[in-house]
């Protein structure tokens, strides 16, 4: 179970160097690829993977309610070459919420509990048995988001990306621009300093880098590019001449600490 921190009202973060602000990549693609297009407050679509254009999803059940199925049955969330259909189907819970599990899309019968199903990072790995989530508010100190390249959004247990503690299999990784969650990494996330990355879609880069504009981050040569992540709150630990600076937008309350490294502007 991953290390969850707790919710207080955000704080405005506001960074000055020399009166010059860094230029960050723009929020304008944030409705695809990581659960950026979520509203933080239960509407919209929380998939956020630009797989919208296949279909809405198909609700014969609710997995966020209590009882959302009749005695001996579970509900979860079919997938089968179409959009995801959530339905009731036979009861063959034998596993608890982020045990490790053996995806079954098409069927569900992964033996993960009603109202969760076994996700993976990539298709014939194992999995974890995610809580299934249609909002924000359906979340307990996690945001609903949907895996890259996935149309079925999950709880995802918000992380420290200076100290990640997630499930086996997941990275604590940046969403929406301004936070961070565990979820499972792309199999190209493993971009470091200087190296190419996707600016629209956030991906890319390994676990305690994140992608920001390339004409920050010397030795860059596109026009995104990795960078290390760093603690506002200590002596600066980037190579000059770089310094640690603070993230775009509001900070993830709790993570008013979490900068990244380069060249102010």
């Amino acid at each position: 179970m991953p290390r969850i921190l707790s919710l207080t009202p955000p704080l405005l973060l506001v960074v000055c160097f020399a009166c010059q602000p860094a230029t960050f990549e723009e929020d304008s693609a944030d409705e695809v690829g990581d659960g950026d297009s979520e509203t933080g407050d239960g509407d919209g679509d929380p998939t956020g993977d630009g797989d919208s254009g296949d279909g809405d999803p198909t609700f014969n059940c609710d997995p966020t309610a209590e009882m959302p199925c009749p005695d001996g049955q579970k509900c979860t969330v079919l997938i089968s070459g179409g959009p995801p259909v959530y339905e009731c189907i036979t009861d063959d819970i034998d596993k608890l919420p982020y045990e490790s599990c053996v995806p079954a899309p098409a069927t569900g019968q992964d033996g993960c509990p009603s109202g969760h199903a076994c996700i993976a990072g990539s298709q014939g790995s194992a999995g974890v048995c995610m809580p299934l989530c249609t909002g924000d508010t359906d979340c307990d100190a996690a945001l609903c988001t949907a895996p890259p390249g996935s149309q079925v959004p999950v709880c995802a247990a918000i992380c420290d990306p200076l100290a990640p503690l997630c499930p086996d299999l997941q990275d604590c990784q940046r969403v929406r621009k301004a936070n961070f969650v565990c979820q499972f990494p792309l199999e190209d996330d493993d971009g470091t300093t200087a190296e190419a990355c996707n600016g629209a879609l956030d991906l890319g880069c390994a676990e305690g880098f994140v992608c920001e504009t390339g004409g920050i981050i010397p030795g860059c040569n596109e026009n995104s590019c990795c960078t290390s992540l760093c603690d506002l709150s200590e002596a600066d630990p980037c190579m000059a001449p770089m310094v640690c600076g603070g993230l775009p937008l509001d900070p993830q309350p709790g993570l008013e600490n979490v900068g990244a490294c380069y060249v102010p502007q």
